[in-house]
């Protein structure tokens, strides 16, 4: 784990964007994850419900990963650093129940050269691991969200 040096305040952090699946209060799907920063660390509080099932009473795998992967992005978010996603793994260690209160965290791992972030994750239920993931997260400039349909006003923690 490394410093994220990020300027923001530690506690609460708000939805980076109204409508995300992972942290939005205005998408009817989203898992509605309250996110922290602690530290060096994001830390993600959530409750999956029948939204997100994919065998009877446990969440799709798929969602695990979303979540592992809203909190790795978080990272850069707070850093104030525009990045994405370019390469996720996850490793599921039992199933993820719902409507049992789950954290998951995050940390950045190590940085390399001036664009590439490596992000850890880790999901938990009651202490017990869930599932963790290796994220490499490319930081790219907030044209690229322009470029793919984010407005004036839309990214706040890049400045625009």
């Amino acid at each position: 784990m490394i410093p994220l040096h990020s300027p923001m305040p530690e506690g609460p952090l708000p939805a980076h964007v109204d409508s995300c699946f992972g942290c939005g209060h205005r998408n009817p799907a989203a898992v509605g994850m309250a996110l922290e920063l602690r530290g060096d660390r994001i830390i993600g509080r959530f409750t999956l419900d029948e939204r997100h099932q994919g065998a009877p009473g446990v969440a799709h795998g798929g969602v695990v990963a979303a979540v592992l992967d809203e909190a790795s992005g978080t990272v850069p978010t707070t850093m104030c650093v525009p990045a994405v996603t370019a390469k996720l793994e996850v490793n599921y260690a039992r199933p993820a129940p719902l409507h049992r209160p789950m954290i998951v965290s995050a940390v950045l791992a190590r940085r390399e050269g001036e664009r590439k972030l490596h992000i850890t994750a880790r999901l938990e239920l009651d202490g017990a691991l869930v599932a963790d993931a290796r994220a490499l997260f490319i930081v790219v400039t907030p044209e690229h969200f322009f470029a793919n349909g984010a407005q004036e006003g839309d990214i706040p923690f890049f400045g625009v």
